[in-house]
């Protein structure tokens, strides 16, 4: 009987130190399904300059300035997501010269769809289109704000290194902001810009 208890024992201890032992399984790989959010950090450039009451006049032009974001998501599958996002494009300038310095300010509210395209587990590459509401607003006395819609597009790289993060390298068009016939002329506003992105699940 003794003999019997000993060696029952020695087996249960020897099966408790083995699952002991035993690896945990790895944890799952986070899913890239569902809804994410993020922030943008970036530079804009007004491909046409200085347009309507900040052309002429001898002055000089400075169309580039730093552009900042946050966008909200959902992803469908691997292949297929949807963003809505708003984004400053922060200040074209006119200085200078004999006219006064005056700048025209851009911001955007964009709402596209993204096709993505895996490169390996982690890493994609990714296309983007469809519109934005962007509203102009100036420095010179006595001219009101304006806003208008057009299309916008773009892509980008995406990396995601850790969990529930991701990083972006993005490059956006805004095409047409404002009008031909208007105080504040027509341009096109290109962003390349970084991205932090985090999933919810």
């Amino acid at each position: 009987m003794t003999t019997r208890l000993l060696t029952f024992l020695s087996l249960a201890l020897a099966v408790s130190t083995a699952q002991a032992q035993a690896p945990f399984p790895p944890p799952p790989a986070p899913t890239l399904i569902g809804p994410y959010v993020g922030g943008s950090l970036g530079y804009m450039t007004a491909r046409k300059g200085c347009q309507g009451l900040l052309s002429g006049g001898g002055r000089g032009c400075d169309s580039t300035d730093f552009s900042f974001g946050a966008f909200g998501g959902y992803q469908v599958n691997r292949y297929l997501s949807a963003e809505l996002g708003y984004r400053s494009l922060g200040k074209v300038r006119a200085f200078g010269g004999t006219g006064s310095s005056d700048n025209i300010s851009a911001q955007v509210w964009d709402f596209t769809g993204m096709g993505i395209w895996p490169i390996e587990e982690h890493f994609s590459a990714y296309g983007r289109l469809g519109g934005y509401y962007a509203t102009l607003d100036t420095s010179a006395r006595g001219v009101a704000s304006q806003s208008n819609s057009q299309l916008t597009y773009g892509g980008g790289l995406q990396w995601d290194f850790f969990g529930r993060y991701g990083v972006r390298a993005d490059w956006q068009r805004y095409r047409k902001v404002g009008k031909e016939t208007s105080l504040y002329g027509l341009n096109y506003y290109d962003v390349l810009a970084v991205a932090l992105v985090y999933r919810f699940r």
